[in-house]
């Protein structure tokens, strides 16, 4: 039987919102910590609220494509179809890390493979469209890697342990929900990596009909010679609720 010890990593108010490994704990070099952000002990972790502050947070962004052009303003006589494209949580290359840790934009430095691969994935999924409206929007918008101080994958447990944190304690899955409900679209893309793409994807069974559940644009298959999206039609049947409707 193995055994992995965790150290447990708590807010400023002793609540405990995840756990690392010691071995986790071991890549930790301490003579770079942020004190602004982390205290770092033998026997826990503390992340301070500062970590969480809105300079910090991946925003959410809309921009145009028509047929190859991506464009950030509307433009006259075009008909846009709108999709709302799902990413759980930004990927370290979306921070800055020598500019005091802000935020940059979703897909930082993989935006060009997702605007060339994106009328691929449309066609795909058999919208005849040219022209798009397209939201990425990150559920959980701050870096629950920890990669900003780790500097180093760690395990995906680790990760989701910290990004149920946001989703249920800090209660994005409330503003998900509420987005969800005051904008309407005409695709909704759940492109969320497996761990977290059930949770995504319950929330919006209750809001939408159709979800479509595509692989991660900064995952390998879309970075190939033809795109492997690996595209789901998942249709979510409202009416099965309608004996509580009436």
């Amino acid at each position: 039987m193995k055994t992995i010890k965790t150290i447990p990593v708590y807010n400023r108010k002793g609540q405990r919102i995840t756990s690392i490994t010691e071995k986790e704990a071991g890549y930790i070099d301490h003579s770079k910590i942020d004190d602004k952000f982390f205290i770092v002990e033998n026997d826990f972790l503390v992340i301070k609220s500062r970590f969480f502050r809105q300079e910090h947070l991946v925003k959410n962004t809309t921009f145009y494509i028509y047929k190859e052009n991506v464009h950030y303003k509307r433009k006259e006589n075009i008909s846009y179809k709108k999709v709302l494209f799902i990413l759980e949580s930004p990927h370290h290359n979306e921070f800055d890390y020598e500019n005091n840790f802000i935020s940059k934009k979703p897909l930082f430095g993989n935006f060009e493979l997702f605007t060339n691969g994106f009328q691929k994935l449309m066609k795909q999924i058999n919208s005849v469209d040219l022209a798009y409206e397209v939201t990425l929007y990150i559920p959980v918008p701050f870096q629950n890697s920890l990669h900003y101080l780790f500097r180093r994958n760690i395990k995906e447990q680790t990760k989701f342990n910290f990004w149920l944190y946001g989703w249920w304690d800090l209660k994005y899955h409330k503003e998900f929900q509420e987005f969800l409900e005051y904008r309407k679209f005409d695709y909704y893309i759940n492109s969320s990596t497996r761990t977290y793409k059930t949770l995504i994807s319950q929330k919006l069974s209750k809001l939408i009909t159709t979800e479509y559940q595509v692989h991660h644009p900064n995952s390998s298959f879309w970075r190939r010679e033809v795109p492997k999206f690996a595209i789901k039609k998942i249709v979510h049947l409202d009416d099965s609720h309608a004996l509580f409707n009436q």
